[in-house]
């Protein structure tokens, strides 16, 4: 039999969330102008990374609502990385299914499948990923700590900061492979 704390009355729990809730509504307000202006309206594109994206692309943008940011950089490079292999999988090129995002950028890139300048920002997603998920030595290679130290940011500000830019380039990968989901192709200036 598996042990279990007891849990406050449902009237307390309640009165925690909403509390939490009003607490974090103006940051979560501020994040949902975010997440509306990168994405705009719903498109009706295709998606060929399976359910992994699906699922990836749905939770990166509840997670980075809820203030979620370390899930919102995994779930970015999960969409990329499912996005990048689905193709392969399809068209029954299953060694290079599960290279890995660097193998898949390249041979994204090398296929003319992605632009020179994705492939790069794509690579930039995978190496801000990586010492949030591998346990890093110091000056070894770029760990968190490093980074803090460097920027002289909180941890909590440069993983907002990370999952910020993590969004930018799923948009920058998305747009890529739809041109006309962009503001512009819609009558919409451009802005800075």
């Amino acid at each position: 039999m598996r042990e279990i704390w007891p849990a406050d009355n449902l009237v307390k729990l309640e009165a925690d969330i909403r509390a939490a809730d009003d607490r974090s509504l103006v940051e979560r307000i501020e994040r949902l102008r975010f997440l509306e202006e990168e994405f705009g309206p719903p498109a009706h594109m295709g998606l060929v990374g399976g359910i992994g994206a699906l699922l990836a692309f749905d939770e990166l943008k509840s997670s980075f609502l809820c203030g979620n940011y370390m899930a919102t950089i995994f779930l970015c490079q999960t969409f990329v990385e499912h996005s990048l292999a689905g193709p392969f999988a399809l068209a029954g090129e299953d060694e290079h299914v599960e290279k890995g995002m660097s193998s898949l950028i390249d041979v994204s890139l090398a296929l003319n499948s992605i632009s020179p300048t994705l492939a790069a920002r794509l690579h930039v997603l995978r190496e801000m990923r990586n010492p949030y998920t591998h346990p890093r030595i110091l000056q070894k290679k770029p760990s968190l700590l490093d980074r803090v130290i460097k920027t002289t940011k909180d941890p909590f500000s440069m993983a907002e900061a990370d999952a910020t830019e993590a969004i930018r380039i799923v948009v920058d990968f998305l747009r890529e492979g739809c041109p006309s989901w962009a503001p512009s192709a819609h009558g919409h200036p451009k802005k800075s």
